[in-house]
């Protein structure tokens, strides 16, 4: 039987449904994750996205396996610059981040792992701690790595095979 999750809005009127295992499942520490957690945490009643080592705790599906079964309507993306092609989205009616949306040419899509319905799966790792600012202490939680490790791509490789493949 294929793993199915659901992702959902901190009200409930906006629903994600992800099929099958995730890509992977991880905690990105870069820059951008940041910045574009603290622009949405900022919204009026927005969730928590950042843990505490100024993490973003993700789940990277194929985007074949990301489906909006409800509320896409009230989607409402986000970017850091004018011109990006990488669009943080969120639910308005609650101001709940749900998504990122990346440039077309990518086959993958990081869906808010705390917006999953629980159980999510498991997280497996930290990436890009060498972003996390200094005062700041990196959970000892999971493995951690300073950039993206090769598993990371080698994973990301096997998906888009699966993905033309239609697997």
């Amino acid at each position: 039987m294929t793993a199915r999750y659901v992702a959902r809005c901190a009200c409930g009127n906006v629903e994600l449904e992800l099929t099958g295992a995730p890509v992977i499942s991880l905690v990105c520490h870069c820059d951008d994750c940041q910045a574009g957690s603290r622009l949405i945490e900022a919204l009026p009643g927005a969730p928590a996205i950042l843990d505490a080592g100024a993490g973003t705790p993700y789940l990277l599906y194929r985007n074949d396996r990301v489906h909006c079964t409800k509320g896409a309507e009230l989607l409402e993306g986000y970017r850091l610059k004018s011109d990006s092609t990488t669009s943080r989205m969120v639910a308005s009616c609650c101001n709940s981040a749900m998504q990122v949306r990346l440039p077309s040419v990518l086959h993958w899509t990081p869906v808010y792992r705390d917006r999953i319905v629980p159980p999510a799966p498991r997280l497996e790792m930290r990436i890009q701690t060498r972003f996390v600012p200094a005062a700041v202490a990196v959970p000892a939680d999971l493995p951690s790595v300073r950039g993206v490790p090769l598993r990371f791509f080698t994973r990301l490789i096997a998906a888009r095979i699966a993905m033309t493949l239609r697997l």
